[in-house]
């Protein structure tokens, strides 16, 4: 199958053919260190970039549902927030959310690319199986779970 689009001008464009595109994988054989580390700097940076609205959405949720509510939307909240309490109060407790992103989406990469490989290659001998994937992504899931939702728990 090649991902060219008909009728535009490809000469010298190499075809695509969606079967080996690996960007967003690890190199083959990467040590389970390093998908920890990959895991931790993304879930870090992830919850780093999500924190701010998360506070929006814990504070609107935290309100009565009232047609006068002091907030109309996330972007009004977020900018009165900002203008009353100051520019660092959506990032209030970030801290604590750091200290359980990152150890728990670390397991969660290590542990979802370790049960991917060895499901795979139990259920299917080629090694990758759309069963696998599901398996090794619940488990990793319910491991990350295990970590993040105690520090969560704790800035709530």
């Amino acid at each position: 199958m090649e991902l060219r689009s008909p009728g535009l001008p490809m000469e010298g464009v190499p075809a695509l053919t969606g079967d080996n595109d690996e960007y967003e994988s690890l190199p083959e054989g990467a040590s389970p260190v390093i998908h920890m580390l990959a895991g931790a700097v993304a879930g870090v940076l992830e919850h780093t970039v999500m924190y701010p609205v998360d506070s929006v959405k814990t504070r609107m949720q935290s309100l009565q549902p009232d047609p006068n509510a002091k907030y109309k939307g996330v972007g009004e909240a977020l900018k009165r927030m900002i203008r009353t309490e100051g520019l660092l109060t959506p990032l209030r407790g970030i801290n604590v959310t750091m200290l359980g992103a990152g150890p728990a989406h670390a397991l969660y990469f290590a542990c979802y690319e370790k049960m991917k490989t060895s499901i795979g290659s139990m259920i299917n001998h080629a090694g990758n199986s759309h069963v696998a994937n599901g398996v090794a992504g619940s488990l990793a899931t319910l491991l990350h779970d295990a970590v993040m939702n105690p520090a969560e728990a704790a800035v709530k």
